[in-house]
């Protein structure tokens, strides 16, 4: 299938019913500052952590490990031990490294395409939006490539290789028309995006771009229907992706074998503050920063 560069029009109801809320300092490490409160139900899908072995490990498994709790709220380093640059805070850490924060992972968006298609009149419209950000979009320098040498051809050859082969990955992957065209903007400067129409065949595996280093293939950071009987929200560089609907999709969601998923409310917490219930690794006061036996479990002081 085709994405069809749609603009912003057919997201700004998502940015009407944000600001409405409250104000985007309010709200920003809420549910409700991500998807418009007046649905049934709402829920969260946790990404994996990676094992040693680089294999994707579910939330719930490494609470089960370390005997600490998921929950809707959970945050990964409560549960885990580990802080997102994978540092062992207290001796029982889980052994691996936090989930990357580049988004949905592409298996569970496929699982969880044929739900949402399943809970929607328009499943043939559906509005995908992509960070207007990301390096492969513009090309040029911020795209790094790696090339090996031809060791049968001489140095002059291997760099006039190496020079043309940067010059072609370097190309934006968007035309022009949709580089300089109007993005959804959704509150803080940042939050910048394409939005393109597609169907929910896009939706399990979203191909943005074809180039030299291959297809484009990433999870949108926003997905609606034309209906819009639900929202799916992935916040830059978080953990977790959100999917606001109807009782009966959150329902399926939560079932779903293929994803990790918990209910949340409007106001559920997305932030450290919303994990009460695992306790915070803490640093006991005036003993060495490095020493990892001066590191305890803390208690909360809500």
């Amino acid at each position: 299938m085709t994405l069809n560069f749609a603009g912003p029009v057919a997201g700004s109801w998502i940015v009407d019913a944000l600001a409405a809320q409250s104000t985007d300092s309010e709200v920003a490490d809420l549910v409700a500052g991500q998807v418009p409160a007046g649905y049934e139900a709402y829920a969260r899908i946790f990404h994996p952590a990676l094992g040693l072995d680089g294999e994707a490990v579910r939330w719930g498994r490494i609470a089960k490990g370390r005997g600490t709790t998921m929950h809707g709220g959970a945050q990964f380093t409560p549960v885990s031990g580990i802080s997102e640059d994978g540092i062992a805070l207290v001796e029982d850490a889980w052994e691996g490294e936090a989930p990357s924060g580049d988004g949905l992972p592409a298996g569970q968006l496929a699982a969880i395409a044929p739900i949402l298609a399943a809970h929607t009149q328009t499943p043939r419209e559906i509005f995908l939006a992509l960070w207007n950000g990301l390096a492969f979009i513009h090309g040029g320098d911020r795209i790094e490539v790696l090339h090996d040498d031809d060791p049968k051809l001489t140095e002059e050859e291997n760099a006039a290789r190496r020079e043309a082969a940067n010059a072609e990955a370097k190309r934006p992957a968007f035309s022009e028309e949709v580089r300089n065209g109007p993005t959804l903007q959704m509150g803080s400067a940042y939050r910048s995006f394409y939005v393109f129409e597609g169907t929910f065949e896009d939706l399990a595996s979203p191909l943005w771009a074809r180039t030299s280093e291959g297809e484009q293939r990433q999870a949108p950071n926003l997905a609606w229907p034309a209906d819009r009987a639900w929202l799916l929200s992935t916040e830059l560089y978080e953990d977790s992706s959100i999917v606001a609907g109807s009782r009966a999709l959150v329902d399926a969601l939560l079932a779903c074998p293929d994803i990790e998923a918990h209910e949340v409310a409007i106001d559920t917490r997305l932030d450290l503050d919303g994990d009460n219930v695992n306790p915070m690794p803490v640093e006991v006061e005036g003993e060495d920063d490095d020493d990892l036996g001066d590191l305890i479990e803390g208690e909360f002081t809500n």
